[in-house]
């Protein structure tokens, strides 16, 4: 479920196409990148580790790695998103900063934590969504508009992506059009949070160096398979940091449930970080 503006990313079909996509959003695209296309070096993974010390990355370091990553010059992903989180000043700073992220887990959150105590139809309601006069990808896209609003800021338009795919992995979890909303349970709910900051993760990246990708990839494949392996690292680090988390315990009206998830996020970022 890979999203680059270029090439649709790790699918076959184009974002564009995507069936939970509202007609108003903006993909966007990054400025193009401004430096020759690096070659080659069999050594230059490890010239790059000693070039600058692990607090410093630029994020000019970070830009140039992903080139390469796309190029082929590079190999560990894991080192393109640390450089990445590195580069807006450590995890710390790059979860501090995710405030459109942030504010979508607490609305997603209370949407779940209130499906979890009532039903799938019953929330609908309260939400004023006619699921029944209407195909589950409107209900669905109505849900996400109420979710994540049409997006202002840069951080706005991530949350909202990340969150339409997010939706879409509830969406596939059903038979096309026959969704039945009853069938949508806790345990289902419950993988809506951390799959929204997997995706919010994800997207993060595409929009700060997705540009690399698509200049410095010798084809779509190419940049199809480095989107790929960036969206199975971040997966598996999320997977880590969550396990055995419930979710549905959280109090997402509390006071105190902004810092919370910024330290869900922030345990992800530390993870990719290190």
């Amino acid at each position: 479920m890979g999203t680059s503006s270029v090439y649709g990313g790790p699918t076959n079909s184009s974002p564009k196409d995507n069936p939970l996509l509202p007609n108003d959003f903006d993909f966007g695209k990054d400025d193009n990148p401004d430096e020759e296309n690096p070659q080659v070096d069999e050594n230059a993974d490890n010239d790059f580790k000693e070039s600058k010390p692990r607090e410093e990355v630029s994020w000019e370091d970070a830009k140039s790695y992903m080139s390469k990553l796309a190029s082929g010059t590079y190999k560990n992903t894991g080192r393109a998103i640390s450089n990445h989180i590195k580069a807006y000043g450590g995890s710390k700073a790059a979860s501090k900063t995710a405030r459109a992220g942030i504010s979508t887990v607490i609305s997603l959150g209370n949407f779940t934590s209130k499906a979890s105590s009532s039903s799938f139809k019953t929330i609908l309601e309260e939400y004023k969504i006619d699921y029944e006069n209407k195909s589950p990808r409107e209900v669905l896209n109505e849900l996400t508009n109420l979710i994540a609003p049409v997006p202002i800021t840069k951080d706005d338009s991530i949350a909202r992506k990340a969150l339409i795919v997010t939706l879409e992995y509830i969406y596939e979890m059903f038979d096309e059009e026959n969704i039945n909303y009853d069938s949508i349970d806790v345990n289902a709910l419950n993988l809506m949070v951390p799959k929204f900051i997997e995706n919010y993760i994800y997207e993060r990246i595409i929009s700060d160096l997705g540009s690399r990708i698509e200049y410095y990839s010798e084809s779509s494949l190419d940049a199809i398979n480095t989107e790929t392996e960036l969206k199975e690292y971040i997966n598996a680090k999320v997977d880590i940091a969550f396990k055995g988390k419930d979710f549905a315990q959280i109090n997402f009206n509390d006071t105190t449930t902004k810092s919370e998830v910024e330290s869900l996020i922030n345990q992800c970022y530390t993870l990719m970080e290190e």
